[in-house]
């Protein structure tokens, strides 16, 4: 087992809450003793501190490394906001991400650090489209906002959201909304 593996496990055991990390759980869910995390890591602070780390490249860094391929920016826009609202199992790690942010200190800076470089991000996004500095900045926030709004119903009341074609109907609507004219 690498370190990534590790970091990896430990990724998505926090989709049932940053409380359910334990060295013991994540050993039994990759069919290994414990002693080989202590390879790695020091303890369950470190790996967490890694899986954090690995959930900011792949939700953040990755998405926007794939999108910047993408030569018209309107096109990028779309493909973002198409991939945000549609998540799944990575929407439940940020909720959890979210949750457990109030008892231990190590999320926020982290939850903090994603938001920026997603909010900054989509300001670019809409200033590619023409829109004035100031003007993009506040679609920008709409947009990740609206997300962050959406993620949250989508765990605390997802009946409120239907159907799964109610939801993609939905999500096409909020994506119309997102963009300007």
């Amino acid at each position: 087992m690498s370190a990534e593996d590790w970091a990896d496990a430990a990724l998505w055991s926090l989709e049932n809450g940053v409380d359910s990390l334990s060295v013991e759980r994540l050993a039994r869910s990759l069919g290994v003793t414990k002693g080989g995390f202590y390879w790695h890591y020091k303890d369950r602070s470190d790996v967490l501190q890694a899986a954090l780390s690995r959930w900011a490249e792949w939700a953040t860094t990755r998405v926007i490394q794939r999108l910047e391929a993408m030569p018209d920016p309107r096109a990028r826009l779309r493909q973002l906001l198409e991939l945000t609202f549609e998540q799944g199992a990575h929407g439940r790690i940020e909720v959890a991400l979210v949750a457990g942010a109030s008892s231990d200190p190590r999320i926020q800076p982290v939850l903090a650090r994603v938001s920026q470089l997603r909010i900054d991000y989509l300001t670019r996004l809409y200033r590619a489209l023409g829109l004035p500095a100031r003007d993009a900045r506040r679609w920008a926030l709409q947009a990740y906002s609206t997300y962050v709004g959406l993620l949250h119903l989508s765990i605390a009341s997802p009946e409120s959201l239907g159907t799964s074609r109610a939801r993609t109907e939905y999500v096409q609507h909020v994506v119309r909304t997102l963009m300007p004219v």
